[in-house]
């Protein structure tokens, strides 16, 4: 089969060009041949930089790649992103920075909060059930599901209340944890016990009195009380598509 001369690319909005990696050749003489020609085509077309997935089936590339300049970027678990910068000063996009995550405030007809004891906690403290969004989740979404998840609770998001933003979380990124207000739709509780050790309607009045409360997990409580949030909200003439989600 004869080879093409060079990889096919795309050209993105970074004046970059994002490699074809169904066009790799199947061996590692052949990848270094095309791709020094194809750095030399994309240098005479003035682009800024160029972008090179590697799947994990590929890692046997990835030493040659970083032997010709290539460096890395980031990694998944399906396999690694390299660049290979044309001008230094290219403008390169940093990858995700934040961990997302949602918690849930629900109050029941009888002024109940709930809340939960995670399994894995070295000492007894109540804390709201919530956890990390899903790739392509909203925020909305995602308290819903981690309070069904951990509680068994089915529950209507009302609006968005507070916030935290944490640096120097996992592995040295930032974190993000929205907090939010959300109608029970049932009441019975059934924990998933991979996660947590104990939940319960507690009396809004003894959460918030309970010196073992902590502070962060008080404050928010009343905030949430007490304020209206942010809630869904859909902009006319703003497009129509699920990959958004506003509140104001």
């Amino acid at each position: 089969m004869k080879l093409n001369k060079t990889l096919s690319y795309q050209i993105n909005p970074y004046q970059g060009a994002v490699l074809d990696m169904d066009s790799l050749p199947d061996n590692e003489s052949d990848f270094l041949n095309i791709l020094k020609e194809t750095i030399r085509e994309i240098r005479e077309k003035d682009l800024q930089l160029i972008w090179l997935y590697l799947p994990k089936e590929r890692a046997d590339l990835v030493p040659s790649a970083v032997n010709y300049g290539f460096s890395y970027h980031h990694a998944d678990e399906n396999g690694l992103q390299m660049i290979f910068k044309i001008y230094p000063e290219a403008f390169v996009p940093n990858y995700a920075t934040h961990f997302i995550g949602a918690g849930g405030v629900l109050i029941d007809e009888s002024n109940r909060i709930l809340v939960i004891q995670e399994r894995y906690h070295k000492h007894k403290h109540y804390k709201l059930p919530g956890g990390a969004l899903e790739p392509g989740e909203h925020i909305s979404q995602a308290v819903e599901r981690e309070v069904f998840e951990e509680t068994g609770i089915s529950s209507k998001f009302l609006s968005l209340n507070c916030f935290r933003h944490w640096h120097a979380y996992r592995y040295g990124k930032s974190d993000i944890y929205f907090v939010c207000r959300l109608k029970p739709l049932n009441f019975e509780i059934k924990i998933d016990h991979n996660e947590i050790s104990e939940a319960m309607w507690m009396p809004v009045d003894e959460y918030l009195s309970d010196r073992d409360t902590h502070p962060f997990n008080r404050k928010i409580v009343q905030t949430t009380m007490t304020t209206p949030g942010l809630k869904p909200t859909e902009i006319f003439d703003y497009p129509n598509s699920t990959n958004y989600e506003m509140m104001f």
